[in-house]
């Protein structure tokens, strides 16, 4: 896949993933009900990162597909990319598994969990400001104070290539195992075990939630895990086996198994439609509207010809 074709891509979906994000803010800005439930809480904080890297992380890619280097040529450049990339990605890896697992407290232990401020606290908003602040603070000391070593930055590869801490000693082992490949197990293993909990509790003669209720709360976590593991997993897959097993396993194909973590940012928004019904219902109002006018204008606008030119054909 050459550059050209990774640049329009990017650019194809990047203007309605802003699009999309904006009429989410709008909706979450007027509807004090969206923004009060504690369930989208999770989804809002996600797609406000996810936002950020659309308006300006991914232009720093897009601008290297679309001249083949790295411009502006500095190190302050590449250390800015890389810290704030690799932070804005796995961000979005670590609040996605954990608004994974607070599914199952929001199904299971809707009453309990949350009753309580502290709990609250603790269960609810202790976790997000840890899934923020972690990994910029890891990547500022690993990759912007580099301690354990000198990055010598590649000005002809996307984000300059990779830091030195990948392969100076188990720092890079810790990063791919800690701060990749965990969230996205995570991800994959609280929704396989949401719906075995799900499906038990159904059929056990003692049922204690309502699945009508939660059905759709499960699909929506399931549809929007799936956007993650379906742009993660090869990426995970492939370098678990080249630092276990076989360091050239898909080595000429790793640069486009990277590149397909960037649909992650571009898709979120249209996937987290799904998350917002009352928002999906308005759009879909708005476009039967739309098409209603059209077609009436277009009938009015055909009978005015069919006028015209009888007019015409008597004279």
């Amino acid at each position: 896949m050459g550059d050209l074709i990774k640049f329009i891509l990017i650019l194809i979906f990047e203007n309605p993933a802003i699009f999309v994000s904006i009429l989410i803010f709008h909706h979450f800005a007027v509807h004090h009900e969206s923004r009060s439930k504690l369930k989208n809480h999770g989804w809002f904080i996600l797609l406000l990162v996810n936002f950020i890297q659309l308006t300006i992380d991914l232009p720093m890619p897009m601008s290297f597909y679309y001249i083949n280097r790295i411009w502006p040529k500095t190190n302050a450049y590449c250390v800015w990319w890389t810290w704030f990339e690799f932070s804005l990605n796995t961000i979005g890896l670590f609040l996605m598994s954990w608004i994974s697992i607070q599914r199952h407290l929001f199904i299971f232990h809707p009453q309990t969990i949350f009753e309580n401020t502290w709990k609250k606290w603790i269960l609810h908003i202790l976790p997000i400001i840890l899934c923020l602040s972690w990994t910029p603070l890891f990547y500022f000391i690993v990759v912007v104070l580099s301690p354990y070593c000198v990055t010598i930055w590649d000005f002809n590869s996307v984000i300059c290539g990779i830091p030195c801490y990948f392969t100076a000693n188990f720092i890079g082992q810790f990063d791919f195992i800690f701060n990749i490949a965990f969230p996205v197990m995570m991800i994959m293993f609280a929704n396989v075990t949401l719906i075995v909990r799900v499906i038990y509790q159904k059929r056990s003669r003692h049922q204690t939630i309502h699945w009508q209720r939660h059905r759709r709360m499960v699909l929506q976590l399931w549809i929007v895990s799936s956007l993650y593991m379906a742009c993660w997993l090869p990426m995970t897959i492939t370098q678990l086996i080249q630092i276990t097993l076989m360091p050239s396993f898909m080595m000429d194909q790793l640069d486009r198994i990277l590149f397909i973590v960037y649909f992650t940012p571009l898709l979120l928004p249209i996937i987290c439609l799904s998350v917002l019904p009352e928002l999906l219902t308005k759009i879909r109002s708005f476009i039967r509207k739309s098409t209603r006018v059209n077609r009436v204008h277009v009938v009015a606008l055909t009978g005015q010809m069919k006028r015209t030119t009888a007019k015409i054909t008597i004279r």
